[in-house]
């Protein structure tokens, strides 16, 4: 069958694919009946007819082996084509665990065929082979593990906010922080962000762990401000400004704006000081996560995008998007010194954000080399190494 056209017709009793053909393409039945069947001693065995809008021949396409079944027509049949690199290109760029899941899926069904009256010509060693190794395999199984590892993590009460300064770049005064995750294992210590935040941000844990999250941040910006206080620095406690980090998922949850603003009230706090921040990615959310960033924006929280310039492409939703304070990513601040072009790249940023009201803050700040050029340039705040590495609350309060 000729995989280039998009589709073809197919008349009545005519076979599609047989048993042992190599597979090129997969097909979606437009119109018409199809039989799925095997042959053994040259007699025809059924497995499953086939109707409109259902897809067959794609298990070859994704275990990389022959057809297991002969395909034919059981009237005249319209079938739209699935070229092979459609399949493998969805395939490739699904989740891990799903990817997982299809393989046992697919293994289960050639099992089954093989069992089956018309026997087999696919040994087992054969399939475990192709597609993904046993890498991919050991990989899904080994996140799956790590995900059950989280949650219970969570439950176990292992998890605890670092706090990190934000400051102004002209007097090196403190007037914020942003609360940072923190995994306090019994077993390994303090685990590395980088392994277990976007397995969060990417499953439904986000949902009942970004809850806490905001809570404690908003329980701990109620005593950073008790202690300003305590410390004759009202005018810094009025101004002292909370960034938590919000994920598209939980801005699209239909009670995220009615929980933010029932935490908030319980700390007895103002919107004012408190900072809702996420990576351009949001945009790629849709419109009920503008709606949520709208109706945040118009209670007073200020809306932060982190990591500016390496995510979602376009400037588009710079007007899109009710935004106060965007973050220069440090994969630009760590190269302000020696590359020109990085350099280029932040002053544009600056003088954009400005032209546009918005405030910038450069994070990943190491050098005072780095913080004064930044400061040149127009940066108003920073965030780095330089003034403080992200700590708990305690250590944080000293600083203060």
């Amino acid at each position: 069958m000729n995989a280039a056209a998009q589709s073809v017709d197919i008349h009545k009793d005519q076979i599609i694919f047989s048993e042992g053909d190599a597979g090129d393409c997969a097909y979606i039945i437009e119109k018409g009946r199809v039989l799925i069947y095997i042959t053994k001693d040259k007699e025809e065995i059924p497995l499953t007819i086939l109707g409109e809008g259902e897809i067959f021949g794609e298990m070859a396409l994704i275990d990389n082996q022959n057809r297991s079944a002969s395909v034919r027509a059981l009237e005249d049949v319209r079938l739209a084509i699935v070229t092979k690199q459609q399949v493998l290109e969805r395939v490739s760029t699904a989740d891990k665990v799903v990817q997982l899941l299809m393989r046992v899926l697919l293994k289960r069904l050639r099992r089954k065929n093989i069992g089956g009256p018309g026997g087999s010509r696919i040994s087992e060693a054969e399939f475990d082979n192709s597609g993904a190794g046993d890498d991919g395999t050991q990989s899904a199984l080994d996140q799956i593990k790590l995900e059950n590892q989280i949650f219970q993590a969570f439950q176990n009460k292992e998890f605890e906010l670092f706090y990190q300064p934000i400051v102004n770049l002209k007097n090196k005064t403190i007037t914020g922080c942003e609360a940072l995750l923190r995994w306090n294992s019994p077993q390994h210590g303090l685990v590395s962000p980088n392994l277990f935040i976007d397995i969060i941000e990417n499953s439904s844990m986000v949902i009942p762990i970004g809850h806490w999250i905001i809570n404690q941040a908003l329980k701990d910006l109620r005593t950073i401000q008790d202690q300003l206080r305590l410390n004759k620095k009202d005018r810094m406690s009025d101004d002292f400004m909370m960034s938590i980090n919000i994920s598209g998922r939980q801005f699209t949850h239909s009670d995220f704006v009615n929980n933010l603003e029932d935490l908030r009230e319980k700390h007895d706090l103002h919107t004012q000081n408190i900072k809702l921040e996420m990576t351009e990615r949001i945009m790629m959310d849709g419109a009920i996560a503008i709606d949520a960033l709208n109706q945040c924006r118009s209670l007073g929280y200020a809306i932060s995008i982190d990591d500016f310039g390496t995510g979602f492409s376009g400037l588009q939703y710079l007007t899109q998007m009710p935004i106060s304070f965007l973050k220069i990513d440090r994969s630009f601040v760590m190269k302000i010194l020696s590359d020109p072009k990085s350099k280029a790249v932040v002053s544009s940023i600056i003088h954009l954000a400005h032209a546009m009201d918005i405030e910038v803050i450069a994070e990943g700040i190491e050098h005072h080399e780095e913080a004064l050029v930044l400061e040149t340039l127009g940066a108003r705040f920073g965030q780095g190494y330089l003034f403080s590495k992200p700590v708990d609350l305690g250590r944080f309060l000293k600083l203060i």
